[in-house]
């Protein structure tokens, strides 16, 4: 079976946001509709008056949409001067332009580029590198930039890089950039970035190798996605039809995980049943399958804040600690 095959099969890569068309920062963010700016001002009543406060309105100044409350201090960062620190690097030829979207109204704005190379891990696939580069305008977060892999052959997303951060030794600090800085200095915080998204791209295929050959019983997988999912067991309801003590959200949860576990896609050249491949079992479901608020709803901002720099995120380097630290 082809990769082109198992990609069908399994949905489209889960990469987000339009694809980024034009050649410089200003065409990219006209093409996908993000070409607006942003500004403070002091917050005003209903009726229009000021309010003695310590904090400003952040703005869309094509629209007057309120994105955020911020600090008196605050200082945004507009769009175009943000893409405008990747392009430097695209024209360089270090990465390349791939998706750009927006969260909300534009509280978040966030551009993905492919790396030059990829790499792959013996015994399973090929991976391709991307990186995120995020903002906020509404006071919630600075410039980041998030690592994250794409395996091929069945469209998984592992932002869960960011794991590794701390068994590499590395500063997290080393993948955010600088509000205040000069654009120069902006775009050699990106570079020192991207070596760093390559020492945690060698820890993981280090990792991942290693996870491979570790062998795990269906109670042992069972109890993973049980862990990793809050998947919680009540013994009121053990019976012979439920000897788990699941509610029927729960149950539902652990079936579906059953059946992505035992598709193709999780049994390359028989590696099907080992740690990597219920690692990527619970990567499928919190980038396809999971819902993303207590209503069951699968909003698209929702899946796309929480997969890149939200809950589903922080799942999958849950996920990923929890194999690592128990196996290697």
């Amino acid at each position: 079976m082809t990769k082109m095959t198992l990609r069908t099969m399994m949905g489209a890569i889960a990469r987000f946001g339009k694809e980024a068309q034009g050649t410089t920062a200003e065409e990219v963010l006209q093409n996908a509709g993000l070409n607006f700016d942003v500004a403070i001002e002091p917050l005003y009543t209903s009726k229009g008056k000021p309010i003695r406060s310590k904090f400003n309105r952040v703005f869309r100044t094509d629209n007057d949409t309120t994105l955020g409350v911020v600090g008196k201090t605050y200082v945004p960062m507009q769009n175009n001067r943000l893409l405008g620190i990747a392009n430097e690097l695209v024209g360089r030829g270090k990465i390349n332009w791939d998706k750009i979207g927006m969260i909300g109204e534009g509280e978040k704005l966030f551009a993905s580029f492919m790396l030059e190379e990829g790499f792959t891990i013996q015994g399973w696939d090929d991976v391709d590198q991307y990186i995120y580069l995020t903002n906020t305008h509404d006071g919630s977060g600075g410039i980041r930039v998030i690592p994250s892999n794409v395996i091929i052959g069945c469209s998984n997303q592992f932002s869960h890089l960011m794991a590794g951060i701390k068994r590499a030794g590395i500063d997290p600090k080393k993948l955010v950039i600088r509000h205040s800085a000069r654009q120069e200095d902006r775009v050699a915080e990106l570079v020192e970035a991207l070596k760093v998204v390559d020492m945690l791209n060698q820890q993981f295929v280090s990792d991942a190798q290693q996870l491979i050959q570790v062998e795990m019983s269906q109670d042992e997988r069972v109890q993973f996605y049980l862990d990793t999912f809050g998947i919680k067991q009540n013994e009121e309801l053990i019976d012979g039809g439920n000897p788990l003590g699941l509610t029927t959200r729960g149950n539902n949860t652990l079936t579906k995980l059953l059946e992505i576990e035992a598709h193709p896609t999780n049994n390359h050249n028989g590696n099907g049943g080992t740690a990597f491949s219920a690692f990527n079992t619970a990567t499928y479901y919190v980038d396809h399958e999971w819902t993303y608020d207590r209503k069951g709803e699968k909003s698209n901002d929702k899946r796309v804040e929480s997969a890149i720099m939200g809950t589903g995120a922080r799942m999958k380097s849950k996920a990923w600690e929890t194999l690592v630290g128990e196996y290697l």
